[in-house]
């Protein structure tokens, strides 16, 4: 389980949307916990909706201050218990059904006020039954170490926060990378930096949770850094795929002048047949983008590294310029890996019924385990577990579905339907195809939509139709006047879509096929061709079954 606290200094900007959407698919947490909204509640749907999280509790803000939200992904495992404009309790199942108590917590900013804050915690504390995690701004520290720059806090402040966790059994859970979590980006000697966000745990229970990690997410739009916790975050993984075996061109690198310049080369040293261009295109390309995400991934480590360095660092002057220009180069980066994770998050194909799953392609990272069919039951029932066999499973499934039972010498009698092609109609379908047919047909298309077995989705060919383009449109024309079998590029992969959470069987599943652009594009151009023509007879026959014909 993930958990996600961030003081976002309001939800309002674009911007921090972007970034909160950004850290959601870069860790992917089941609860996210958002304070200082500063928006009311029934304003919040819409984010909801933007990070796909399936439930949400919104509090109103107070004005232009304040303001919490709770968002969780799976409503079955959440039950919210109290709430409040410093507090939103919930109740949540692990995966082995065990409930653990979550309090997302606001401290009040006000010192006068902070009382009021821990006596709040102190009455949730009675209600608790369960193993407890609090997370969230505190607005309070616990010792000196926990600032660096500004007037000291005052020692009852800190004493009574102290107090407050002791009488609780709460240990604070320190952070693995990172330690300021708050800066007020000032200059010199006016610069505070302060470890105000946190999770604390009951003490006892610490033990249960053996590979339990917490993290600094560094942000480049809120003055608080987001943390996140994850009961299994130092759990080994299982080794996946490597990436550079499945090639998919990548929109992130769209306007890349060296990805360009590979795209150009490939294009024109391929073969003169196109798909030999094509996989010439994958070959060249896919090696190059593998290297080119390691290198972006490599520096955005680095950045975060220098980040952390700037602001943990002890004593000196600080160098509030140098943290400006590392953020910007982070934000930059962070623009790149939104591109990236945006065409595989599939927010849009997962609507539309085109998604994909592990057993092709990879969606994202963080989803590849949640993808995988880790197992299968065949056609007798029996469970199939490992890749060959699920393979097989798969396989006779289909042979079966797509056999035909039916007589191939079976005649149709058309001699009863009735003609609804005029002369006229039928000398427009004979016409011949236009290179204009061909461009507004590809304009049509949807360049996000999921690539077929060649890897390159529409957007390839818009960024690059100068170089392509020529070559595109003469296939498409010698397709569509029979000059050329359809065959070269009538090869899909079929996709598998779950049709409930936990898939059991192939029935389970909704097959979609990725077709190539090309024959997208023959087909669109086939649709629009006969488009007018159709709807004309489907007017004829529709007459006829108003007469009773």
């Amino acid at each position: 389980m993930k958990i996600l606290c961030w003081n976002c200094r309001g939800i309002g900007n674009p911007t921090t949307v972007r970034e909160l959407k950004q850290m959601l698919v870069a860790n992917d947490p089941d609860i996210v916990f958002l304070c200082e909204t500063k928006i009311n509640a029934n304003k919040f749907s819409s984010v909801r909706s933007r990070c796909k999280m399936e439930g949400c509790l919104a509090v109103n803000a107070n004005g232009k201050s304040g303001g919490l939200v709770i968002m969780w992904k799976e409503s079955n495992k959440v039950e919210v218990q109290t709430y409040s404009s410093n507090h939103i309790d919930l109740i949540i199942k692990l995966e082995n059904d065990n409930p653990i108590w979550f309090t997302e917590f606001y401290g009040n900013a006000e010192p006068n006020k902070r009382q009021c804050s821990w006596n709040m915690l102190r009455r949730v504390g009675q209600s608790v039954t369960e193993k407890w995690i609090i997370g969230g701004d505190f607005n309070a520290i616990l010792d000196n170490a926990e600032k660096e720059g500004g007037r000291g806090k005052a020692s009852a402040l800190m004493e009574d926060f102290r107090e407050v966790v002791d009488e609780l059994s709460m240990a604070d859970l320190k952070t693995d990378n990172g330690w300021f979590n708050w800066v007020n980006n000032r200059d010199g000697t006016a610069l505070v930096k302060e470890r105000l966000d946190r999770f604390l745990m009951s003490a006892n229970d610490m033990a249960r949770f053996p590979f339990m990690e917490t993290k600094v997410i560094r942000q480049s739009t809120s003055d608080h850094d987001a943390i996140i916790l994850d009961t299994e975050g130092r759990k080994s993984r299982d080794r996946h795929r490597d990436p550079r075996l499945c090639f998919k061109y990548d929109v992130c690198w769209a306007k890349d002048v060296e990805a360009k310049k590979i795209i150009k080369e490939a294009w024109q040293k391929g073969s003169a047949d196109i798909m030999g261009k094509i996989e010439m295109v994958g070959k060249k390309l896919g090696g190059w983008q593998y290297k080119k995400l390691k290198q972006m991934c490599t520096q955005m480590g680095t950045l975060q590294e220098n980040i952390n360095k700037v602001i943990d660092s002890q004593g000196g002057t600080y160098a509030s310029n140098k943290l400006k220009a590392l953020r910007i180069k982070l934000g930059k980066l962070l623009d790149e890996e939104e591109k990236y994770w945006a065409q595989r998050s599939r927010i849009q194909w997962l609507k539309e019924g085109d998604r994909n799953t592990r057993f092709f392609h990879v969606r994202a990272k963080n989803r590849r385990k949640k993808n995988n069919i880790a197992r299968l039951k065949d056609m007798d029932g029996y469970w199939k577990e490992n890749t060959m066999d699920i393979s097989k499973a798969i396989r006779e499934y289909f042979q079966k579905l797509f056999k035909s039972n039916l007589n191939s010498n079976t005649l149709l009698n058309l001699d009863y339907i009735e003609s609804c092609i005029t002369g006229e109609e039928n000398d427009r379908l004979l016409k011949d195809f236009t290179e204009n047919e061909i461009k507004e047909a590809f304009s049509q298309m949807d360049p996000r939509k999921a690539p077929g077995i060649d890897g390159l989705s529409g957007n390839f060919f818009k960024e690059n139709w100068e170089v392509v383009g020529e070559d595109i449109i003469k296939l498409c024309h010698d397709i569509l006047r029979g000059v050329k079998n359809v065959d070269c590029i009538n090869y899909t992969i079929i996709v598998l879509i779950p049709k409930i959470k936990e898939p059991v069987d192939m029935t389970n599943f909704r097959p979609i096929s990725l077709c190539r652009v090309v024959y997208k594009i023959v087909a669109k151009v086939l649709a629009n061709h006969l488009k007018e023509t159709l709807r004309h007879a489907l007017a004829k026959i529709r007459a006829l079954l108003f007469r009773g014909g």
